[in-house]
């Protein structure tokens, strides 16, 4: 199946977890992939996807990654803001610099890289964006404010922006992962004072009974991004293991 078949596409967040996944499976499809992360030089293995250096919160380094790809490749058809951290804390725990962190990461970030791309998958005839938000986006997660305000934003924004370029056919989506089984989640478990009690906890919280994988997120960007999905624009996909009906 070769779904991304003369089609360019970008991704953020590229050098590990859901962005590194979102690759591999574009790149198994035939697509052209440019994997953003923010590091000069990495030792990871894009498996033939060009690296592109990309600051997600740097409105110039979204033009020139913009500008970079159409000079290379003629054209761009998809966009994935993957891109995002994550960081717990209370109303009282969290000060106006984490508040302004979170928010520029995961959702000034996925509007400034709306607003760079858009115009460059009009020309190119339309395409896709798929922006990853968070079950948390949808339903709020205790301890957690600052993180589910920037991801709900994420998802508000999706809506607004399918509505504004399904003239231009180009379709926005985003996906709603629950807790997958990436660094950002592991690196919360190894922090927890009971570590077995923590992940217990996470496991419960999803009827699945586990954690999900970074390949299984991104089969279903891969799917919003492609002609497969084609009648669909402006949701919100958990990718949650039923954590959103609990």
């Amino acid at each position: 199946m070769k779904r991304f078949a003369e089609k360019v596409v970008l991704v953020t967040g590229a050098s590990t977890g859901i962005g590194l996944e979102t690759i591999f499976r574009v790149q198994e499809e035939g697509g052209l992939v440019y994997a953003a992360h923010r590091g000069k030089q990495t030792e990871i293995d894009f498996r033939g996807a060009r690296p592109l250096r990309l600051d997600v919160t740097n409105e110039q380094e979204w033009s020139a990654a913009i500008d970079q790809v159409i000079s290379e490749s003629g054209r761009l058809d998809v966009l994935v803001n993957n891109a995002g951290i994550r960081e717990s804390g209370t109303i009282e725990e969290t000060d106006l610099k984490l508040w302004y962190h979170l928010i520029d990461t995961n959702l000034t970030s996925t509007f400034l890289g709306c607003r760079a791309a858009a115009p460059a998958i009009r020309k190119s005839g339309g395409g896709a964006i798929v922006n990853v938000s968070s079950i948390t986006g949808i339903r709020g997660t205790e301890n957690m404010v600052a993180y589910s305000a920037s991801k709900s934003g994420v998802i508000a924004m999706t809506s607004s922006l399918a509505l504004d370029l399904a003239k231009d056919n180009i379709r926005v989506n985003a996906v709603c992962p629950a807790a997958i089984r990436t660094r950002m989640v592991t690196s919360w478990i190894s922090q927890s004072p009971d570590q077995a009690t923590a992940e217990a906890a996470l496991l419960q919280k999803h009827p699945i009974g586990r954690i999900g994988e970074a390949r299984e997120v991104a089969s279903v960007i891969a799917f919003l991004a492609s002609a497969d999905a084609g009648f669909m624009t402006g949701l919100a996909i958990p990718v949650d293991g039923g954590r959103s009906i609990r």
